[in-house]
């Protein structure tokens, strides 16, 4: 027979947990990392089931993909160890948030020039506009990790 469990051992409970989680920060990291790879694992089968490119146009469209869903899982399994604002972390998180960035400009400036339905457009232009926001607050969310003033991605390269 299952004894219900009292008030203290509940909340004894509920702080393992707790504290379970808080190695997943910063918080922006973690939803910045999660969010793509919901993003890019679904992606994985809209590149390879497409009867309309070679092998050759998969395995190129395969390459951002990959680097993408590497860079986020890297960064949740750092965080899971407790290692998110380790330098080797800060480091990966703000290379794969200015990637994400520059990735999205370019190929959102392909798209809307290109010849795509409305709908491609517009669902593509949200996803630019929700993974470069994420990507700059999970950039912000690091700062001084690793002895640097507050810059955005934007701004760090000037």
């Amino acid at each position: 027979m299952l004894r219900s469990l009292s008030l203290a051992e509940r909340v004894g409970r509920y702080r393992a947990e707790m504290a379970s989680l808080d190695r997943f920060r910063p918080r922006p990291v973690t939803a910045f990392a999660l969010l793509t790879l919901v993003i890019w694992t679904t992606r994985i089968p809209l590149a390879w089931t497409n009867d309309e490119d070679t092998v050759g146009e998969k395995l190129v469209w395969s390459t951002p993909i990959t680097l993408f869903v590497v860079a986020a899982a890297t960064l949740l399994v750092l965080q899971a160890r407790g290692d998110g604002r380790s330098p080797t972390s800060t480091k990966l998180a703000r290379t794969f948030a200015v990637a994400t960035i520059v990735y999205w400009t370019i190929r959102i400036t392909m798209i809307v020039a290109g010849d795509w339905s409305v709908g491609f457009k517009v669902v593509h232009a949200v996803l630019a506009v929700v993974s470069s926001g994420a990507a700059a607050l999970a950039w912000r969310s690091l700062a001084g990790t690793d002895g640097t003033t507050d810059r955005t991605p934007a701004t760090a390269a000037a």
